[in-house]
């Protein structure tokens, strides 16, 4: 079966592309430096040919209600109506739990319109929607914090590992298309708050989460259930305690490393700045202590987690051939030179050196040479 995993280098694509590789099945991640290019067309005819399936796991480089809508309606169109031609089977998409009911927000509004389209194409399809991924939570902190204090109203939260979540597109999309949704969560609901303490506090973040009732969730108003799925909903298997005891670690940044990565009896304990090579498939990304690894075009190199506009962690961002886009305002850089390509950045990233000993990672903390005055 040949799939097309579209957005096979973010936090969910390479996981999903990692797994269905592993399950013998001939999988492209479609990106743009392999001439994909879903908002403009550019590589869909080619890149579909003889596939029988389409996941689409792709986000939008910003999140900004206008932008995020465009990139939504726009891919998806396009997506659908090359499909058609291609003769593709099963469309699969990675959505939200809340779409459909919290139109506060302009990225829901946007994943709202997106299924519209899905369901009103002619392709079989299945949509999944997922809660927040653990791997998200300190970027939800993030978007919520003005000064020392994070703000997050007090509602309740299931959130999910995106392994788990990753299993269960893969599941779906090697089966028939379901031409419904289905929703998943983690195994344990938590309240926002608490759980946002729990994990600032094992990264030793200083900044105060504080329970507000007028504070907004990405620009919309919840009641105290809104983030949770529904009775029917699968539930991952992976528990937060587990996850964060194999990502927490001394900083102020969001760890993605994946839930498999493990530390196994028979494998060597990593230091803060080593890592295995095997975790960073081509085009993907990984935080490794305070650095940003990629594995670009056959090459490793790394830089600072966090983009130098506000913070955002490019361990989530978008990767595009050399090119990072920051998940919080859009910023775009240069991950080789760590050059500013596009705006609202100014300043350039530190760049890091990488060494690879057999099937041994190591970030070398050299001066950096990000262009200086650019």
């Amino acid at each position: 079966m040949r799939i097309v995993v579209v957005g096979g280098s973010g936090l969910i694509g390479s996981r999903l592309v990692a797994a269905l590789t592993r399950d013998g099945h001939e999988v492209v991640a479609a990106s743009r430096r392999c001439g994909f290019d879903a908002v403009t067309g550019e590589g869909l005819p080619e890149g579909l040919r003889s596939a029988s399936v389409v996941i689409d796991a792709s986000n939008s480089p910003s999140f900004e209600d206008a932008a995020v809508m465009q990139f939504f309606t726009t891919a998806t169109q396009n997506l659908l109506t090359a499909e058609v031609c291609a003769g593709v089977q099963h469309h699969v998409a990675v959505s939200v739990v809340g779409t459909g009911r919290l139109f506060g927000s302009g990225y829901l509004r946007a994943k709202c319109a997106q299924e519209t389209l899905i369901k009103e194409s002619s392709i079989p399809f299945s949509i999944v929607r997922a809660t927040q991924c653990f791997e998200f939570l300190t970027h939800i902190a993030d978007a919520a914090t003005c000064g020392t204090a994070v703000r997050v109203p007090p509602v309740h939260v299931q959130p999910v590992a995106a392994d788990d979540v990753a299993r269960t597109v893969a599941m779906i999309a090697t089966g028939a298309p379901l031409n419904g949704t289905v929703e998943i969560g983690g195994p344990e609901p938590f309240y926002l708050d608490g759980l946002l303490r729990r994990v600032l506090g094992a990264r030793n973040d200083p900044r105060d989460v504080i329970a507000d009732a007028q504070a907004h969730y990405f620009g919309t108003e919840l009641e105290e259930r809104s983030l949770l799925p529904g009775d029917e909903a699968e539930l991952g298997e992976i528990l937060f305690e587990h996850w964060l005891d194999r990502t927490a670690c001394p900083m102020l940044i969001s760890s993605v490393q994946p839930a498999a990565a493990c530390v196994r009896s028979d494998r060597p304990q990593l230091k803060d700045n080593e890592f295995r090579i095997d975790e960073v498939p081509p085009g993907s990304v990984l935080l490794v202590g305070h650095y940003a690894v990629f594995n670009i075009e056959g090459g490793f190199c790394a830089t600072q987690a966090m983009c130098t506009h506000k913070q955002g962690p490019l361990s989530e961002g978008s990767i595009d051939d050399t090119t990072v886009t920051c998940p919080l305002h859009g910023a775009r850089f240069d991950v080789w030179t760590g050059a500013v390509l596009c705006g609202p950045a100014k300043d350039p990233l530190n760049t890091y050196r990488v060494t690879v000993d057999g099937e041994i990672g190591r970030v070398e903390v050299v001066l950096p040479h990000a262009i200086q005055g650019a």
